[in-house]
């Protein structure tokens, strides 16, 4: 009950943000389906392909511009992390460290309340706020595909949709769990540099893996990005390892919040 208590005090003070930003995602996803226009994008699909490898590789394996799936694979899954995982590195690399700096946190662990509920109830709160974005994200894309011209909802494959919108929640779930770990040990502006940084290097060696020599190629197994690849599901419809991948991010955020759990009730809060 305490748990669920911190839960719902978290969302309740933060729920008119989070239902703002998520209509702001909602809407930026609603704007992107208005610019998709197969004849459009036939000479950009051919000047990508010629682009270096290492751009191409941003935006994943597999590029088909004219295809809806493809549209979206590009425009939007591959930058989503830029567009999502920003705003939860900073809230969740801070929200702890904030409590303390602020000796808040003095109020909170004096009542009768265990450290450990008091991480997973932050952390739930974060989780909350990106199913609620990534749900409303999903359903500007939805309202578009019905909403505009240039695109054909029997040619949308809305099975795939929905698995990388799910997908994706995953995902920011795992960017999450890695900030709030350096947020359980370190100072706001040292755990939002080290969540940045961590980041960074998940991504380059990710996606730019095979850049790399081949003796260092199994790094790449370290990395949530490559557990995050969905050119190949979106373009060729293939769903090799897709939830395999789900899985392995799933474990890796159950992974992070243990260990966030264990150093924070191993921790010394003056109290």
């Amino acid at each position: 009950m305490k748990l669920m208590h911190t839960f719902l005090k978290e969302i309740r003070y933060n729920i008119k943000g989070i239902l703002i930003l998520a209509l702001c995602f909602g809407l930026f996803f609603l704007a992107f389906m208005a610019i998709y226009d197969p004849t459009l994008f036939e000479d950009m699909e051919a000047l990508l392909a010629s682009y270096p490898e290492a751009i191409v590789q941003m935006v994943g394996e597999y590029i088909a511009l004219t295809t809806f799936g493809g549209f979206i694979n590009v425009y939007l899954f591959s930058m989503s992390w830029f567009y999502f995982g920003f705003y939860f590195i900073i809230k969740a690399a801070q929200d702890i460290p904030k409590e303390i700096e602020d000796k808040t946190i003095d109020i909170i662990l004096s009542k009768p309340i265990k450290r450990w509920k008091f991480v997973v109830g932050k952390y739930i709160r974060h989780v909350i706020t990106a199913f609620i974005i990534v749900a409303i994200s999903s359903l500007g894309v939805l309202i578009g595909v019905f909403a505009f011209p240039t695109i054909a909802p029997s040619e949308v494959y809305f099975n795939e949709i929905f698995a990388v919108f799910l997908w994706l929640f995953v995902f920011l779930v795992a960017l999450i769990s890695t900030s709030l770990l350096f947020s359980t040990f370190l100072r706001p502006r040292r755990a939002l540099t080290l969540s940045f940084a961590v980041t960074i290097f998940f991504y380059i060696v990710g996606i730019f893996w095979d850049a790399f020599p081949e003796a260092i190629h199994g790094m790449r197994f370290a990395s949530i990005f490559y557990y995050f690849e969905t050119s190949n599901l979106l373009v060729n419809h293939v769903w090799d390892n897709v939830f395999l991948n789900i899985l392995i991010l799933t474990g890796y955020s159950a992974c992070m919040v243990g260990l966030s759990v264990l150093i924070f009730n191993k921790r010394d809060i003056p109290v």
